[in-house]
C-alpha cells in the first residue's frame, strides 16, 4: 500500500515543484518592480515549501505519517540540529571488549 503512496505524492511533489519554481519567478517579478517582497505570495510559498518537505520526508522513509490531507499541513516536523547547537549522539562503548 505504501507503494501506491509513494507513487502518488511523487507525482504530486512533482507537480509541488513545478508551482514552487512559478512562485519563485513571480515573487521575484514582484521584488524587481515594487523593491519588496508580496506578502500573500510569501505566506503561500511558507507553506508550499513545508509541505514539499512534508512530501520528501515521506518519500525517503525518514517519516511514517502521510502527509497532507492525509494528516494536518502545520504538524510540527522533528527537525535535527543545526550548527553550533548541541547534539548528543547515542553510541555503545566498544573499547573495553575483549577480542574474541
Amino acid at each position: 500500500m505504501r507503494l501506491l503512496y509513494m507513487l502518488l505524492f511523487g507525482l504530486v511533489l512533482y507537480l509541488a515543484l513545478i508551482v514552487l519554481v512559478v512562485v519563485v519567478v513571480v515573487q521575484f517579478v514582484f521584488a524587481l518592480f515594487t523593491g519588496g517582497a508580496n506578502a500573500a505570495i510569501h505566506g503561500f510559498s511558507k507553506d508550499l515549501t513545508q509541505y514539499i518537505h512534508q512530501l520528501i520526508l515521506f518519500l525517503t522513509y525518514q517519516r511514517e505519517r502521510r502527509p497532507y490531507p492525509f494528516n494536518p499541513l502545520d504538524d510540527e516536523i522533528d527537525e535535527a540540529p543545526r550548527r553550533g547547537e548541541d547534539y548528543t549522539a547515542e553510541y555503545q562503548d566498544v573499547t573495553d571488549r575483549e577480542k574474541e
